[in-house]
């Protein structure tokens, strides 16, 4: 050890004129210099509503993700070319027998000098955001800014970011001392760089590639979301650093390639055998981590951090909303635990008035981490089955994953789609067997793959899409002319995940969609299409297929019907053909929904709060189109749109049968009452005490919204475009003619 600390000192001397130091700090501080330093004296208006955070904490895992897939990426490959270099110029390379210390302890220093320079600049990295984060708190004060710090949180995060480059550092070292000039190893750095930029982009993962662990670890986000510490990019990291720790020290001690690994047939043994070793663990590494049910059951457990009082969590279906638990929330943990066997399905998690969508199934267990105020949740989670839709996990699927169509719609998109059948067929079937493979092959960031029951589901998804567009083309080309393209094979591979679908796809929208189209031929779909459909329902088997189908179409036509008599006659009509229950009470609520929402029906008389607290009723308004903007204080577009509503209000101020006013639905009344004392404005404002009813009466799950209620007081229209469109102003302009 005394001896390896030796050889640290002597190549510290080496490279101490070269002011790495200085670099390492000043490309650490880039990232925070250029967020925070523009802004400092500029206006910064306050986002009310937003969830306290750290504001350490916030800057530093902002961009932590670039920080080191860019800018940390390219010190390394700095600093390990300027090392090298040093003996490469000064020939100290060929004068390794003269030192007082093993080959090995010296190739051991260099590595250990680049990575105390690689932790300069994380350090760097790390305190320069915290110092202007700190000085952002005082310039632009907020009062969900917190000066507060999770230390294990930091630790952790920090030594994540140091175990993830030590694979890169041992890359560069080698490279640079395999390379004696510093182009070509700085080349092979930046190459590996624009791999990782174009993988990532094109939403792939290339295993192969030791620079992809940054990939991974952009990818993989906060450490509160990840299954394990030590995560897949820390994994591969780790195995890197001792894949190019023994090729460089072996090429740097021997001093070339030939003298190292094939100088004799010993040798070349050795590094055969050591070749197949590194073969097999790297192989076991990058092998996914397949789902693995966790028992009977489901568990859904964690803790919650809300500015509002919740003492208990309801976890219902998603598809009708029946109430499967009810889970106690204790000093903000709460777990929930049944042997009851849940399909794989969508579920909802209500709490305090929010809505929580996951995906879960038998034999799964959910640890969710959730902070929310009245606007916003922030929700990091764990689960067996995170490779699956969830949050991000879905986004990077559905975005990354399925790039379904790009070859196959391009074809589509060709002036004569008829012209060339035969290669409609072939560019369709070569998109199919890619996604097939994306499907079969794809992984997260901490490289866990799919089950089994969701890939069947998505490859069965996808046949049903592909069936879809090849029905389109065929409408859109002489049948004697697609015929001739047709591709049996393909078909009949499509069929295969098309026959028998699952419980999953059996109920998805795209699927119920064309089962309906497929009941008609071409003749029909243009000619009566939906009396035609309803008589080929009824000639379907009994079951809950046909009562999808049936519920579905029905759904349809009950929307577009645009009085209620035409509406309650064919629903009436039909509705006792359905037998399941669920699907039953299902279209009963929709279509008292669309009744209720229709124009022309009575909308209640509200009894609304003004702001010098005075009673008033909506009906004060009687005679007059009354024009409402329903908002609140914590929503950032409300008040956004709130001046463009002020200004159509000055343009209608001459017509005495039209009155604008603003009804708020704030929880908390005095911050309402605050926000018009520093924001004024000429149109009435109104406050609604349990305003959750109305919203709950009539569906509405976001605002701004806009509506239009009669002279009469009954519904105009219950979702007016927004102000700042030309359709408010046209329905505006005919209110007068009716």
């Amino acid at each position: 050890m005394n001896k390896l600390m030796i050889a640290i000192s002597v190549e510290w001397q080496k490279i101490r004129k070269l002011e790495l130091t200085y670099v390492a700090l000043i490309l650490g501080a880039i990232i925070p210099i250029v967020k925070f330093v523009p802004f400092l004296f500029q206006d910064v208006a306050v986002v009310e509503g937003e969830i306290s955070y750290s504001i350490f904490e916030s800057s530093i895992s902002q961009n932590i993700g670039n920080f080191v897939l860019f800018i940390l990426f390219i010190y390394i490959v700095i600093a390990a070319s300027r090392i090298a270099q040093v003996d490469h110029k000064n020939n100290c390379w060929q004068l390794i027998e003269t030192q007082p210390v093993s080959r090995f302890q010296i190739y051991i220093a260099k590595y250990a000098i680049l990575l105390f320079l690689s932790l300069w600049c994380i350090t760097s990295y790390f305190i320069s955001n915290m110092m202007f984060s700190l000085l952002d708190y005082f310039v632009h004060p907020d009062p969900a800014k917190m000066v507060s710090i999770d230390i294990i949180w930091m630790l952790k995060t920090y030594l994540r970011v140091f175990v993830t480059i030590l694979g890169i550092a041992a890359l560069q070292l080698c490279l640079a001392v395999i390379f004696s000039g510093f182009l070509w190893s700085f080349l092979i750095g930046i190459l590996g760089l624009i791999l990782n930029l174009y993988f990532l982009n094109a939403g792939e993962n290339f295993l192969y590639s030791p620079y992809n662990s940054l990939s991974f670890f952009k990818a993989s986000g906060d450490i509160r979301g990840l299954e394990h510490f030590i995560s897949f990019s820390e994994q591969v990291s780790v195995f890197w650093t001792i894949v190019f720790l023994v090729v460089g020290y072996f090429w740097y001690s021997r001093k070339g390639f030939t003298n190292a690994f094939m100088k004799n047939k010993s040798k070349i043994l050795v590094s055969g055998v050591s070749l197949a070793i590194f073969s097999g663990i790297f192989f076991i590494l990058k092998k996914p981590k397949s789902y693995i049910s966790k028992g009977v059951g489901v568990t859904v457990k964690g803790s919650i951090k809300a500015t509002f009082a919740v003492d208990s969590m309801h976890i219902y279906s998603e598809e009708f909303h029946k109430k499967l638990g009810v889970v106690p929330i204790k000093n903000n943990q709460f777990s929930w635990t049944t042997s009851e066997k849940l399909p794989l399905d969508s579920y909802i998690l209500e709490f305090g008035g929010k809505k929580l969508s996951i995906f879960m199934g038998n034999g799964d267990v959910v640890d969710l981490n959730i902070q929310c105020n009245e606007t916003e949740q922030k929700i990091f989670f764990k689960s067996n089955r995170k490779a699956e839709p969830f949050y991000q996990a879905k986004l990077e699927y559905d975005n990354g994953l399925e790039s379904f169509g790009f070859n196959f719609y391009s074809v589509l998109d060709r002036e004569n789609p008829t012209n060339d059948p035969t290669e409609f067929y072939k560019v369709a079937q070569e998109d199919w067997t890619d996604n097939l493979k994306k499907i079969d092959h794809y992984i997260n960031p901490e490289n866990e793959g799919l089950s089994d029951e969701y890939k069947e589901y998505r490859k069965q998804l996808l046949a049903i899409r592909y069936f879809a567009e090849i029905d389109k083309y065929k409408k859109l080309s002489p049948l004697s002319i697609a015929d001739k393209g047709d591709s049996k094979e393909f078909v009949d591979e499509l069929n295969t995940y098309a026959k028998k679908p699952g419980r999953l796809l059996s109920k998805d929208d795209i699927y119920l969609q064309y089962r309906l189209d497929q009941l008609l031929t071409a003749k029909e779909s243009v000619s009566n299409r939906d009396s035609i459909l309803f008589v080929k329902l009824d000639q379907l088997p009994k079951g809950v297929d046909k009562d999808r189908l049936l519920a579905k179409h029905l759904g349809q036509n009950i929307e577009l019907k645009k009085d209620s008599a035409s509406r309650n006659h064919i629903f009436t009509s039909q509705i006792h053909k359905i037998e399941n229950k669920d699907y039953k009470n299902m279209l009963y609520s929709r279509l008292k929904q669309i009744n209720l929402s229709q124009k022309g029906a009575p909308f209640p008389d509200l009894l609304l709060m003004d702001d010098r607290g005075n009673e008033v009723k909506l009906s004060k308004y009687k005679d007059k189109y009354v024009v409402i903007d329903l908002w609140a204080t914590w929503c950032s577009p409300c008040r956004k749109v709130r001046p463009i509503f002020d200004t159509r209000s000055f343009q209608y101020a001459y017509n005495s049968e039209i009155q604008f006013i603003s009804i708020s639905i704030d929880e908390n009344k005095s911050k309402w009452m605050n926000y018009l004392k520093t924001t004024p404005s000429h149109i009435p404002q109104y406050w609604l005490p349990n305003a959750d009813k109305l919203m709950d009466q009539y569906k509405i799950e976001g605002i701004p919204r806009f509506m239009i209620i009669d002279p009469e007081g009954k519904i105009f229209n219950l979702n007016t475009p927004f102000p700042g469109d030309d359709n408010f102003v046209d329905i505006l302009d005919k209110l007068k003619k009716y």
